[in-house]
C-alpha cells in the first residue's frame, strides 16, 4: 500500500493559492498554526515511534493459519505506519502553506522542505 492522501494534496493546494496571492492571513496567526503543525508533527513521530514493533508479529505457531494471521498483522501494522508518514506529511504542507499565506517565504520554504524529506522517505 502507499501512503494514502490525508490532505496533502489540499495542502499542497493551498500553498499554492498562498504563493499566488489568494489565501492571506497574519504573521502572527501563520506562527500559531506552524507552532500546533510542530505539535502534531512530534505527536505522529511519537505515535510512529511506539509503534515500531507493530510490524514484527511472533508467536503463532507455524502452521498455514498462523503464517495467515502473522501476515495479516504485519500488513496492518505497516499501514498503520502509512497512514503515521501520510499525517505528518499533510501537517507539513499545511504549515508551508499557512507561513506562505503570511509571506513568511524563508519558513515556508523550509516546511516544505520538510515535506517533501518525508515524502521521499517513505519513497520505495
Amino acid at each position: 500500500m502507499s501512503v494514502p492522501d490525508l490532505g496533502q494534496q489540499a495542502g499542497i493546494r493551498l500553498h499554492e493559492a498562498a504563493r499566488s496571492g489568494e489565501f492571506h492571513m497574519s504573521a502572527d496567526a501563520a506562527r500559531e498554526l506552524a507552532a500546533s503543525c510542530d505539535r502534531l508533527v512530534e505527536r505522529v513521530q511519537q505515535a510512529r515511534t511506539d509503534a515500531a514493533d507493530l510490524t514484527r508479529v511472533s508467536g503463532f505457531p507455524d502452521l498455514p493459519s498462523g503464517r495467515a494471521l502473522t501476515a495479516g498483522f504485519d500488513a496492518k501494522g505497516r499501514e498503520y505506519l502509512e497512514v503515521l508518514d501520510a499525517f505528518e506529511q499533510a501537517t507539513l504542507r499545511h504549515k508551508a502553506a499557512y507561513l506562505a499565506a503570511a509571506a513568511l517565504f524563508e519558513e515556508a520554504d523550509a516546511a516544505n522542505g520538510a515535506a517533501l524529506a518525508a515524502a521521499v522517505a517513505v519513497t520505495p
